[in-house]
């Protein structure tokens, strides 16, 4: 069943003293998270937490869902900046992705009431959060295609950067199939594993297969 819309949509913070309290929001839910899973996130603690009135929080996030979102898309932005700032991995691009994924998996696996949290609210929130899903899937699809680079512009071929979001879907198909208790953290990491192996398909194959998917 679909949750009921939120009648107002949040604000932006946009001065230096509105980035501070959205972050501080956002840093202690994600603590609350942490310790207790959704069910530990109080709006009124949390604005407790956070050091800002209870108006002030639903300004931000007038739902729950809004604050589990904005948390993920500020993780994968402060992932791309931290790739970005590392020398390339050696390898070849599929071990690098491969990599990277295996150790993002890890980290969830670290965390999980925290994992299950964030995937819980980009599986089942309402269609109004397209938007910003969207961003989500976008930010972690250009960390691993800076990994896969290396961080060398044009270093994918079209075919093969056409193949990123399909390793990408694997890799949260994998994790959710694990967070729903279907699949052993084993299991999510072969199939994470066998996901990137796409990356080693010869290009021409790769270009047949994304030209019928055009056509």
């Amino acid at each position: 069943m679909q949750r009921a819309a939120p009648p107002v949509a949040p604000a932006v913070p946009s001065t230096p003293a509105q980035h501070g309290r959205h972050d501080r929001i956002l840093e202690a839910a994600t603590q609350m998270l942490r310790s207790g899973g959704l069910d530990a996130l109080q709006m009124k603690e949390l604005s407790q937490r956070a050091d800002v009135s209870l108006a002030t929080l639903y300004r931000y996030f007038p739902a729950k869902d809004h604050i589990l979102l904005a948390i993920t898309r500020s993780r994968y932005e402060r992932a791309l900046a931290r790739v970005a700032d590392e020398p390339p991995r050696p390898g070849s691009i599929r071990e690098r992705v491969t990599g990277h994924l295996l150790r993002e998996f890890r980290a969830e696996q670290r965390e999980l009431q925290l994992t299950a949290a964030l995937y819980a609210a980009i599986s089942e929130t309402i269609r109004d959060y397209r938007e910003v899903i969207e961003q989500i899937e976008h930010a972690h699809l250009e960390v691993i295609r800076h990994v896969a680079t290396g961080g060398v512009p044009d270093a994918l071929s079209p075919a093969h950067d056409a193949v990123l979001p399909v390793v990408a879907d694997v890799f949260t198909a994998a994790t959710r199939r694990w967070l729903a208790g279907v699949s052993s953290p084993a299991q999510a990491r072969l199939e994470i594993r066998l996901g990137c192996r796409l990356l080693d398909l010869p290009g021409d194959v790769l270009e047949e297969e994304t030209g019928r998917r055009a056509s």
